[in-house]
């Protein structure tokens, strides 16, 4: 019994063990994946129109990329994953921002054609 006790400690030692290991491991990998996808993210929205219809969402994510590869430099690769998710984020809140904002825009345009063209209607109507 007392050596089944020893070996069932063993094995939770060893698991314990492992599982540090494993998660000291991934803190020590250089996020690479998620600043690339940052970095993805930042550069489309500065392509699209988020930069004149949501500039500071856009500066945000901007200044959040560059302090992420900051922290990558100098090897605080746990802050550099959460600052590049945090450009991640604010990119597309810009590219979501300037498009809600292009077809807010849009239907306003519609709305006034419609009613250009009803006035129009109103007074070409015979009848009236």
């Amino acid at each position: 019994m007392a050596t089944r006790l020893a070996l069932g400690q063993r094995w939770i030692g060893v698991a314990l063990i492992c599982g540090i290991l494993a998660m000291s491991s991934c803190a020590g990998k250089p996020p690479l994946e998620k600043l690339s996808q940052a970095e993805l993210a930042v550069q489309q929205a500065d392509k699209s129109t988020a930069s004149q219809y949501a500039p500071l969402e856009l500066q945000i994510a901007r200044d959040q990329l560059n302090s992420a590869k900051r922290a990558m430099d100098t090897k605080k690769y746990e802050e550099a994953r959460r600052l590049a998710d945090q450009a991640l984020v604010n990119a597309q809140l810009a590219e979501a921002k300037a498009g809600a904002e292009k077809t807010r825009q849009a239907a306003a345009e519609l709305r006034k054609s419609i009613q250009t063209l009803r006035a129009e209607l109103e007074r070409t109507s015979p009848g009236r």
